[in-house]
């Protein structure tokens, strides 16, 4: 039997253990930043997705955290206030840019530090920032607005093809990167493997028309491009049945008219004016021919009665008698050839 002293130390031990594997556990799911960090403070447009507790990142890899999310006023504005941590071996300077990006496609998101610099070299004291204005930063683009009706072209997309879309349209609206040309490079990757490319790209473009006119920057050149971009596609979609006709009547059709056509005699290579030539030739032999009816008739004897012997038109051949023997005084008559 065990004694109460020994089932005592056994349920501390227990809990000890317990409450270990829960701290570590913790502090698994928590992801601590090692080293020192120092805090900052940036202004977002729109914060959603981020939340206490958020990553921040560098190139993908974890650098800090986000400690706190409130909304404040600015200018008769209302803006999303982060403050987070970063490792002290990064500075924000001027150059630096954060932008909210998607981790997974559950809406969780990440904050990233764009152009670091290293607060190691000791020359960036002077440019350091630490409350970082909505001019440093990429609000998180609103994906439901932009990809909506879209759900079974979203189950087929990484989390990383979708930042590099989003990436793209943002930066473009807001006025920076080389142009149009990413964002239709993405366009163009996010339909490669649809069937009915023009209706999912019509329906972006509608999508992107709405979050255009919340987004400053190139918003009034992306509506006109829009439309530009838009005007083929309708016009494609609203002659979709042409194709299936052109379909119905193509190739197999022109092949079996080809094949009866031949059966009729009408071949390729035909000379036509040697098939007009006979088909000309044999109406007038034709023609001919009736023309004679009436004299073939005329020639034709009348006739003659049951009964009487056909005369003969050259006349009857005399029999020898040997013949007459044989026939045995039968009435048959032999005509002159």
């Amino acid at each position: 039997m065990i004694k109460p002293g020994a089932a005592l130390w056994r349920l501390v031990l227990s809990a000890a253990v317990a409450i270990a594997v829960g701290v570590v556990v913790i502090n698994v799911l928590r992801q601590p930043i090692a080293g020192e960090t120092r805090s900052y403070a940036a202004e977002f447009t729109d914060a959603s997705g981020v939340q206490i507790g958020t990553d921040v990142r560098v190139r993908g890899v974890q650098v800090g955290k986000v400690e706190s999310v409130q909304v404040i006023r600015r200018a008769g504005q209302s803006l999303a206030e982060v403050g987070f941590t970063l490792q002290q071996r990064f500075g924000v300077v001027p150059t630096t840019r954060l932008a909210v990006k998607f981790q997974a496609l559950t809406g969780l998101r990440y904050v990233e530090v764009i152009d670091p610099v290293d607060a190691g070299a000791g020359n960036t004291a002077a440019q350091a920032v630490t409350r970082i204005p909505t001019t440093m930063t990429q609000p998180s683009l609103d994906i439901t607005t932009l990809f909506n009706g879209l759900q079974p072209v979203l189950a087929t997309l990484s989390p990383e093809q979708i930042n590099t879309f989003t990436d793209n349209v943002a930066t473009f609206l807001s006025g920076g990167g080389d142009g149009v040309g990413p964002m239709l490079d993405s366009i163009n990757r996010l339909t490669e493997f649809v069937s009915d490319r023009q209706s999912v790209i019509s329906t972006l473009l509608h999508n992107l028309s709405a979050v255009s006119e919340s987004v400053g920057g190139h918003s009034k050149e992306l509506i006109q491009l829009l439309d530009w971009a838009n005007r083929p596609i309708d016009a494609a979609l609203s002659v979709l049945d042409e194709f299936r006709k052109s379909d119905l009547y193509g190739p197999q059709f022109t092949q079996a008219v080809v094949r009866l056509l031949n059966n009729i005699g009408l071949k390729y290579g035909a000379e036509i004016d040697t098939g007009l030539d006979k088909a000309l030739t044999n109406f007038n032999d034709a023609i001919d021919s009736f023309k004679m009816v009436p004299v073939v008739w005329e020639n034709i004897a009348p006739p003659s009665a049951t009964g009487d012997i056909v005369p003969c038109s050259r006349g009857r051949a005399q029999l020898p008698a040997t013949m007459d023997v044989l026939l045995n005084g039968q009435r048959v008559v032999l005509c002159n050839p």
